[in-house]
């Protein structure tokens, strides 16, 4: 005896412009995908065609299936969050003493992530410096403020 086939049966008028909205213009794939996942249910497709066709888990679309019975399509969006945290965060007093070990040691970076990794007690590469630099902070005074 198998596991009951799940489908969307019921969906408005409204329920269904909304997700052919987010089928078309939804912000992120994954959302696109989780709306058209929804339609295709709605249209008579069961679990398995569907986790065949978006080459996912059986499990991924019953989460679908269950974020829009909860929230509708707005439990179908990513929510923030995601990904790996930063190493160095834009605390103020952070970022000064950070831009004033750069100007203090420009031509040396290694020796400014040996400072960092003292003071703060953070371990980060060379590369993650200059990526950091590169988006928050400018040597000639003009720090990037963000609002």
């Amino acid at each position: 005896m198998g596991r009951k086939k799940k489908y969307i049966k019921e969906l408005t008028d409204e329920q269904k412009s909304s997700l052919e909205k987010g089928y078309k213009t939804g912000k992120s794939h994954l959302t696109r995908r989780k709306c058209q996942a929804i339609l295709l249910s709605h249209s008579g497709k069961s679990v398995d065609e569907l986790a065949i066709f978006f080459g996912v888990q059986a499990q991924s679309v019953y989460s679908w299936y269950k974020a829009w019975e909860f929230e509708g399509i707005k439990g179908l969006e990513l929510k923030p969050g995601r990904g790996r945290k930063p190493k160095l965060n834009e605390d103020p007093h952070q970022m000064k003493r950070i831009k004033t070990l750069v100007e203090n040691d420009p031509q040396n970076l290694k020796n400014v992530v040996t400072q960092i990794k003292k003071e703060f007690d953070i371990d980060l590469s060379k590369k993650t410096l200059k990526r950091f630099l590169k988006k928050n902070l400018t040597i000639d005074g003009n720090d990037s403020e963000k609002e």
